[in-house]
């Protein structure tokens, strides 16, 4: 009976390892499946990716390009936050709300929607990073709750969006653009409109910054 025991608690304590063995080869590929990018659009100077996002039907786009222009002017864009509505996609305002520090503060944006659409405003911390030596620009925001200025508390606020930026230095007259971001206006607009603006945003934001970086030398 003992020798019939143990040979039964050893085929338990067996069958008990190989089924934590699958499920967590189950799990760790359920995350893999939910982090995973996917290459949605390629061309000469552009690469879009997608990802899925947890609890979400909405996508998170990572975009890969270059630009003819140096690292000090891309420098000088990104830390002047209050025009980024000169150059990026759907911002129509940008107020600076709190300086934390020189390279960090909480910001208000309002997005302009299309008709029949109401504009959204959400609130956001930025910081940046500028490494001279190695050539870098990081650049990272997400949602920060903040009180609403009285003249846009009647807008609906947007609390699920962050973004970054990857700028690296490739030559005096070059660089390389790693942006990725997600946003989810929610509301009434239908998701299938929203994935359509997640591929079509970022690229027209890149084509405004090409532009307005020149509008920057043509000043000077």
């Amino acid at each position: 009976m003992a020798l019939r025991h143990k040979t039964w608690m050893h085929w338990f304590m067996h069958t008990l390892k190989v089924y934590f063995i699958i499920v967590y080869i189950f799990i760790s590929r359920s995350i893999c499946a939910q982090t995973e990018w996917k290459l949605h659009k390629s061309d000469s100077v552009n690469k879009i990716w997608l990802k899925d996002i947890k609890g979400s039907n909405i996508k998170q786009f990572k975009l890969q390009t270059t630009i003819k222009e140096n690292l000090a002017t891309l420098y000088k864009i990104m830390k002047d936050v209050e025009t980024m509505n000169s150059w990026y996609d759907k911002v129509k305002n940008v107020k600076l709300l709190d300086k934390i520090s020189e390279n960090e503060a909480i910001y208000l944006l309002e997005y302009d929607l299309p008709f029949p659409f109401e504009d959204r405003i959400t609130t956001i911390k930025g910081s940046i990073i500028y490494d001279k030596i190695n050539g870098l620009i990081n650049v990272k925001t997400t949602y920060y709750p903040y009180p609403i200025p009285k003249d846009k508390a009647h807008l609906l606020v947007v609390s699920k969006i962050s973004s970054s930026w990857e700028i690296r230095k490739i030559s005096e007259s070059n660089a390389s653009i790693i942006h990725s971001g997600f946003m989810d206006p929610s509301g009434n607009i239908p998701e299938w409109l929203i994935n359509e603006g997640v591929t079509s945003g970022p690229l027209k934001t890149l084509d405004n910054l090409r532009k307005y970086a020149k509008t920057l030398h043509s000043a000077n």
